[in-house]
């Protein structure tokens, strides 16, 4: 029930502003639950920026889409290079499988698809005649020298190319019955230039095999392709046929992989042509190795700092966040000056990111069976404020011999692979196992799945960091601690200012008794006055 707030009339007061003066006093409680709410939404936000940070590291490093840098694969750390002596007849990439050494290779002949082209078809000369792809077959049979098209009573008629059939309908547009046999599950491609004034269908895919088609419609042989026996039409595709080191082999494209080594045939070769022999040769990439590892490693401490830098930033307890009341006296630049020292050390000592650093520091510094990390000119920072921050001795020079010596040991150091899979609800005695047969990268991985992963463990809980603060597209961005932390001073706050509110209605009942006593005082001692007045009289 509202109160009706009339003061000042018998006392003279200024009963707003006592009572306002009044209330300011009683919110401080509300002020304070308030900037609770605030340094937990600054938090949340904090931690979910590391979150995203770490995701970023992960996806870059652990990410199977992503084998450029994968570590968690020897592939990412083998890296090979191959070169040819003959680019425009054959180009070569090696993959992690390559072995080094050097070899011939030799084209007998390249691959082709099966195709068949007519020669001009319609049944004028001049360029004007020619056919349009907005034109409809009922009009471009007409025009056809080998035509006409020959259609049903309905007006369509079915063609099978490949033991696939279309159905074309005489008022479909050129270009409509090319996206028809094109977009089929015939595997060919249809198309016609108007320059030569010439339809071609060509097969997809490269190697031995025929277009076959039936005559439907009287389509193909309308178009200067009359098929032939079994209804083939065109030339033959074959197979790409070469030598390796004098062995000789086929495929059926031109792009093939033999003991990890990629060959492109960039040339149209025929077996009369006699090809050259292109030599081959493979070794390690030993540049590419250290940059992934450099990258890593930039990458990594970039990472720690960001984190070590919130675990030691400053706090600067005078600065609390700032009230409604209080920005309304400052300007912008003074608000923001103000929060960025509100904000300021908010995460300081924060166990959980201790923690998680204490354990990718451990994951680093053990040893990986019988090889340890300083062995390859890598180790890791002295000062503990910099909190397992890695560096290159000598600038690398250590790592490039490293991996000049023995790169199988360099990657097998970073990539050992546990005979256990990770999985959130691993034993306590399978997680050390896999930890102690695990190389660096598995380990990272894992802790950093332990802080972030949105699969549930045994217990129903997600990555202890997800737990902590949640993240966006997944259950834990509304569902973790700060979420709750923030809903129950929410609900804290509602009760404050309820109970306001009726301290609110209180003063104003107090002053409106107070001024309803004085009027009646006042009127008793008017009557009073009177009454002296009237004996005098």
């Amino acid at each position: 029930m509202s109160i009706l707030r009339i003061g000042g009339i018998s006392s003279g007061f200024d009963t707003d502003s006592i009572v306002r003066d009044l209330m300011r006093i009683e919110r401080v409680k509300v002020d304070k639950a308030m900037q609770t709410r605030q340094i937990a939404q600054w938090q949340k936000e904090q931690y979910r920026g590391i979150i995203n940070n770490v995701r970023s590291f992960r996806d870059k490093y652990f990410d199977i889409l992503k084998p450029q840098n994968y570590l968690l694969s020897s592939a990412g750390l083998k890296k090979m290079q191959a070169s040819s002596s003959d680019g425009t007849i054959v180009s070569v990439v090696a993959g992690a499988n390559a072995s080094a050494g050097s070899s011939t290779f030799q084209v007998v002949q390249s691959a082709t698809a099966a195709e068949a082209a007519s020669s001009a078809i319609t049944a004028g000369s001049a360029e004007g005649e020619r056919l349009s792809l907005s034109d409809t077959l009922e009009t471009i049979s007409a025009k056809l020298q080998n035509g006409p098209f020959e259609f049903d009573e309905n007006g369509r008629f079915t063609v099978t190319i490949n033991n696939k059939e279309i159905v074309i309908n005489k008022k479909d547009t050129l270009r409509t019955v090319l996206n028809k046999i094109t977009n089929s599950s015939a595997d060919v491609q249809a198309s016609y230039n108007s320059f030569s004034d010439t339809f071609k269908i060509t097969a997809k895919s490269t190697g031995e095999g025929v277009i076959t088609t039936d005559d439907g419609g009287n389509f193909f042989s309308a178009l200067g392709l009359e098929p032939g026996v079994e209804g083939e039409i065109g030339t033959a595709g074959r197979d790409a046929i070469f030598k390796i080191d004098g062995f000789q082999g086929t495929r059926s494209s031109n792009s093939f992989s033999v003991e990890g080594i990629t060959y492109s045939i960039n040339k149209n070769i025929d077996e009369a042509d006699n090809s050259p022999l292109v030599n081959i040769s493979a070794s390690v990439d030993a540049e590419g190795i250290f940059n992934t590892i450099e990258s890593f490693i930039n990458d990594y401490n970039s990472l720690i700092d960001g984190i070590s830098s919130k675990l030691s930033e400053e706090v600067f307890r005078d600065f609390q966040p700032l009230t409604d009341e209080q920005k309304e006296s400052m300007s912008e630049k003074e608000i923001e000056i103000w929060e960025g020292k509100a904000k300021s050390g908010l995460l300081r000592r924060d166990p959980v990111l201790d923690n998680m650093l204490g354990n990718i520091r451990k994951a680093l510094y053990d040893m990986v069976g019988e090889y340890h990390l300083t062995e390859i000119g890598i180790q890791t920072s002295r000062n503990y404020l910099d909190n397992g921050k890695l560096s290159l001795v000598g600038d690398g020079s250590v790592l490039r011999a490293a991996i000049a010596e023995n790169p199988d040991k360099v990657a097998d150091i970073f990539t050992r692979s546990s005979s256990i899979s990770y999985s959130a609800t691993l034993s306590g005695e399978r997680r050390a196992q896999r930890y102690s047969e695990s190389g660096l990268a598995h380990r990272i991985s894992d802790i950093i799945n332990d802080n972030i992963r949105t699969l549930r463990d045994s217990s129903g809980r997600k990555g202890i960091l997800l737990e902590r603060a949640g993240i966006e597209g997944d259950i834990s961005e509304f569902n973790n601690y700060y979420d709750k932390t923030i809903l129950n001073i929410n609900k804290q706050i509602d009760r404050l200012n309820e109970m306001l509110h009726r301290r609110e209605d209180q003063y104003f009942r107090q002053f409106a008794a107070m001024e309803k006593a004085l009027q009646q005082l006042y009127s008793q001692g008017d009557f009073l006055m009177m009454q002296m007045m009237n004996g005098n009289s």
